[in-house]
């Protein structure tokens, strides 16, 4: 009975124990993803699209504070800003479940549990595939797998780093998180291919990086070339703005395209004069100055400019 007893107090200790280091591994992931009000980051992301010259835009986020909203939940207020080309400004809302380890953003659709979706899982280990992505709203058969855990360098210094592969769509996207700065690169390859990279980042008020907000709009790319950007915002629902840029007067065509190929849509066609431009397409209604979507379903789409001997062609999602 004394040996039994002796036996049964030591697991007793050792056990609270063992269970309280896995909870401490655990909450390490969580550094991943840092998401404290007042941290910062600037990227700056490189489109190339043969034989055209490459072209780069940059933009910033910055975590501004906490709000509840209408599903009762608290999120961070996370507002996104370009810096060059296109200047635009909005907010998005992402929580991170810290038992599961999964991040999750707000998305005003009540057909989704809480008005939210899953984008990544930070507890995930090489191998592991997650029902998530960052690349699209719903709770549809969208998939994001870890693919490895190690070293990288981050501005001059050695960090864990943990790579993942989103293959929601064709032909896909890898993105790696870095920790203690979150997502520190992307890159997607399909008619073009796209390169991002985190160069500034303010965390926890300590600075990395050159800051470029100030530098970037003069020289990053040459206005006097033909240019298509993103559309914004993208995803979209119901409705997103395409702009571009042509260095001459000319004859001018944007037309949609879905994944087959087939044309869905004509937004432009007519003679315009150099300088900049935009088209809007929406998804519902009618549209003075673009194209009605509303027979179109959610998925992934194309549009392409045609101006001269210049065509570029970029990929956007319709998510209704």
């Amino acid at each position: 009975m004394e040996v039994f007893m002796k036996k049964y107090i030591f697991i007793l200790i050792l056990f609270p124990s063992f269970i309280y280091s896995q909870v401490d591994s655990l909450k390490n992931l969580l550094n991943y993803y840092p998401l404290q009000t007042g941290d910062y980051w600037e990227y700056k992301i490189k489109n190339e699209q043969m034989p055209y010259p490459p072209d780069s835009i940059a933009y910033s986020y910055e975590v501004m504070g906490d709000t509840t909203l209408s599903n009762n939940l608290t999120y961070k207020i996370i507002t996104y800003q370009g810096i060059y080309p296109n200047h635009y400004v909005y907010n998005q809302y992402e929580r991170i479940d810290s038992i599961t380890g999964c991040v999750f953003r707000y998305y005003k659709d009540t057909s989704l549990a809480n008005n939210e979706y899953k984008i990544d899982s930070l507890f995930a280990q090489p191998g592991d595939t997650i029902n998530c992505s960052d690349s699209f709203q719903y709770s549809g058969n969208y998939k994001t797998k870890c693919l490895s855990v190690g070293i990288d360098t981050l501005f001059g210094e050695a960090v864990q780093v943990k790579t993942f592969f989103d293959f929601s769509f064709i032909p896909g996207g890898e993105y790696g998180l870095a920790k203690g700065f979150g997502n520190y690169y992307g890159a997607s390859c399909e008619l073009s291919c796209s390169h991002g990279s985190l160069v500034y980042a303010k965390i926890n008020g300590v600075e990395y990086g050159n800051k470029m907000i100030t530098g970037v709009k003069g020289n990053s790319v040459n206005p006097s070339k033909f240019i298509l950007l993103q559309n914004y915002p993208n995803p979209f629902n119901p409705s997103t703005t395409i702009k571009y840029q042509i260095p001459k007067s000319g004859l001018v065509t944007i037309k949609i395209y879905d994944v087959l190929g087939k044309e869905v849509k004509t937004l432009v066609n007519q003679y315009q004069n150099m300088g900049s431009h935009e088209v809007n397409f929406s998804a519902k209604g009618g549209s003075a100055s673009g194209g009605n979507a509303g027979n179109l379903s959610s998925g992934v789409y194309f549009y392409q400019l045609k101006a001269g001997n210049f065509i570029s062609t970029k990929k956007m999602v319709l998510l209704k």
